[in-house]
């Protein structure tokens, strides 16, 4: 992609030309200089310049949204290159958050290994905005997670719903909240284990924040110690040898029990999400196609 469209990504997604200059290493000057080229070349003003930085106007908000789907189907071509290249065009490359893993994917995936096992297969594990960035990208096709709230509309994807889950709090049974019987309203005393929690390197993937905010609020994340861990292993590591309290779906409640992790009994209901898959807005091939019919197969028989 053109580097002028890269340049203009980067300032209109930081607001500023000043940020946006020390991000590319390049001076404020040549990148004015470069906008202002940009803005000739379609006779239109891109940016209403303030006195804190620039706000685009209806012609660089068009601008961005087409460049945003230029570099995502650059970003496909390249990928889908590399695998022609190395004869692997037959492929599954798919994202997954762990819990749906345990829950329905990992059997999916097996069936169809075994059906199919000439395809390769790349599986991502991770956080859903992180998936989300992989999907748009073009570095993997589909991926099963949590239905995104507020996210942008410049995401051209396509969300199936396949159940619903409700979030519990999980603790060691040898927890105090458990042993002693304190009230709920204790929670937020002990640290709270996040398990691969939002990365502010995907939060422009957000176009309404404030779901988001409301939920560090409901947990008081800004009064308490917070563990932010990228591995469900570890994860499950540190809430055996430490009091902390972790959110996950009540899915997981019987894989969980094998190591002594049960959730704490509240009088409140858990916060419920729907789950489902992720995919482009666009015709699948068929090998994706037919693993994505599998995952909604498994998916609606755990429902």
């Amino acid at each position: 992609m053109d580097k002028s469209y890269k340049q203009f990504l980067v300032v209109a997604e930081l607001s500023n030309i000043s940020l946006a200059a020390n991000h590319l290493g390049l001076s404020q000057p040549t990148l004015t200089n470069n906008m202002k080229k940009l803005e000739a070349s379609f006779g239109v003003p891109l940016f209403i310049r303030k006195s804190k930085g620039v706000e685009l106007t209806e012609y660089g908000v068009l601008l961005q949204e087409q460049t945003l789907e230029l570099q995502r189907r650059h970003d496909s071509l390249l990928h889908k290159m590399a695998d022609l290249i190395e004869r692997k065009t037959e492929k599954i490359k798919m994202g997954t958050g762990d819990a749906w893993w345990e829950v329905f994917v990992k059997q999916a995936l097996q069936q169809y290994s075994v059906s199919n096992p000439s395809i390769s297969i790349q599986l991502e594990f991770g956080n859903h905005l992180k998936l989300m960035d992989m999907l748009i990208h073009g570095q993997i096709d589909l991926f099963v997670g949590h239905e995104i709230v507020g996210l942008s509309r410049r995401c051209n994807v396509t969300f199936i719903p396949l159940l619903q889950d409700k979030e519990a709090m999980f603790v060691h049974q040898n927890h105090p909240l458990l042993v002693n019987h304190r009230e709920e309203e204790d929670m937020a005393l002990y640290p709270l284990l996040q398990v691969t929690p939002d990365s502010e390197a995907y939060l422009h993937l957000i176009e309404n924040p404030q779901p988001k905010q409301l939920e560090r609020d409901r947990q008081k994340v800004s009064e308490r110690i917070v563990y932010e861990i990228n591995s469900l292993t570890a994860s499950v590591d540190m809430l055996t040898s430490t009091t902390a309290i972790m959110p996950y779906p009540m899915s997981m409640t019987d894989y969980f029990s094998q190591v002594n992790i049960v959730p704490l009994p509240l009088k409140k209901e858990g916060q419920k999400g729907t789950v489902g898959i992720y995919h482009l807005n666009e015709l699948l091939v068929d090998h994706v196609a037919d693993i994505k019919q599998k995952l909604i197969l498994n998916g609606h028989y755990q429902a």
